[in-house]
């Protein structure tokens, strides 16, 4: 009997929670007028997936968020920075109740970890056109020597805010991350030692200007009043990391003796961090002797780094491929002379055996 009247009470207890469930939901919807209390939130998630694992690494990576939100007469309608610490504190999203329901441009500049203050500068914004919203490197000569903190761009057109009644309504926009570092090893053969500071590494590209839907910008296509601000369109990223050292392993890379065996070999590392790359352009990795300035290799990148796509990446567009991969790694072998020895380099752990050296 008292197992009865336990299970009776339980039962009540559910039915009298579930009563007051449904009252909740009926107060605030078709049946009450008076909606002031019910919930109404307009959220704006974000998402960086646009990497070669397919994978959204924006919690770990991105670190600051610049959201503008434009109206559907062009109106720039809510600017807002917000740390992605606070974003994920708050559910992962950002709050954006300053907005009224309605349907909106979504604009976004984020950036990464710090790696060099004020990388970048920022168009200021103009309330009535999106044009405005352009990021160039910030640079007041054509070189560029220090590495860059990590830039990300999102665009969001027609993004559906429009909220009826209560609720929650959410627009995700998706980051693509701008800026590529390249490494590259540069290899004796013989084992003869290599001094970092006797070669000079750099690459030339245009590609120091975007706008505000990421494609690239020179003084000709810059919005008016902006252009002739502008340093001259190239510019040349430096190496701002150079070591030497001796490798001792029995990686692939290595040259083997007759024997089987692995004569150590002497290496210089380089490391360059550039903006966003483009397929049509044509960017060239230089690598010079600082005592003769003599050339000792030119490559065109953007050919090079398409010849390790890989088959399972075929279907993917050159374009993508080059926005997805944030990482490329060069290893090419030079003699006593520093000649280079065009016949077989490595890109990201890819071995390419070239037939047409021309590019010396």
């Amino acid at each position: 009997m008292k197992h009865n009247k336990r299970q009776i009470i339980s039962d009540l207890k559910a039915i009298v929670a579930m009563m007051a469930m449904m009252f909740t939901v009926t107060s605030c919807g078709m049946m009450e007028d008076d909606q002031s209390n019910c919930p109404k939130e307009l959220r704006v998630n974000f998402k960086y997936d646009m990497n070669m694992k397919f994978a959204d690494a924006f919690p770990n990576e991105v670190k600051t968020v610049t959201l503008y939100a434009f109206d559907k007469d062009g109106k720039l309608a809510l600017q807002k920075k917000e740390s992605v610490k606070d974003i994920e504190n708050r559910g992962g999203y950002m709050s954006v109740n300053e907005l009224k329901p309605g349907h909106y441009t979504l604009k976004v500049w984020a950036e990464g970890e710090e790696r060099y203050a004020d990388s970048y500068i920022y168009g200021e914004p103009n309330s009535q056109d999106i044009s405005s919203l352009t990021c160039r490197i910030n640079r007041s000569e054509r070189i560029v020597d220090h590495d860059l903190t990590s830039l990300y761009h999102g665009l969001l057109k027609d993004a559906d805010l429009n909220l009826e009644g209560f609720g929650v309504k959410t627009a995700t926009v998706d980051l693509m991350k701008n800026t590529n570092v390249v490494r590259v090893v540069l290899q004796n053969t013989s084992g003869e030692a290599l001094n970092a500071a006797d070669f000079d590494f750099f690459i030339n590209d245009d590609n120091a200007f975007l706008a505000y839907n990421n494609e690239p910008l020179t003084r000709s296509t810059a919005p008016a009043g902006s252009g002739e601000a502008l340093p001259e369109d190239d510019i040349t990223y430096v190496a701002w990391s150079k070591y030497d050292g001796i490798i001792n392993g029995t990686r692939s890379e290595l040259i083997s003796d007759i024997d089987g065996s692995v004569t150590p070999t002497s290496a210089v590392v380089a490391e360059m961090t550039v903006n966003r790359l483009f397929e049509n352009k044509n960017p060239q990795l230089c690598i010079y002797s600082k005592e003769t300035q003599e050339k000792v290799l030119q490559i065109p990148l953007i050919d090079y780094v398409l010849l390790v796509k890989g088959n399972y990446n075929k279907a993917m567009s050159n374009q993508e491929y080059l926005d997805r991969q944030d990482e490329y790694n060069f290893v090419f072998f030079i003699d006593d002379n520093h000649n280079w020895l065009a016949a077989q380099i490595y890109i990201n752990s890819w071995r390419v055996v070239l037939n047409n050296t021309d590019f010396k």
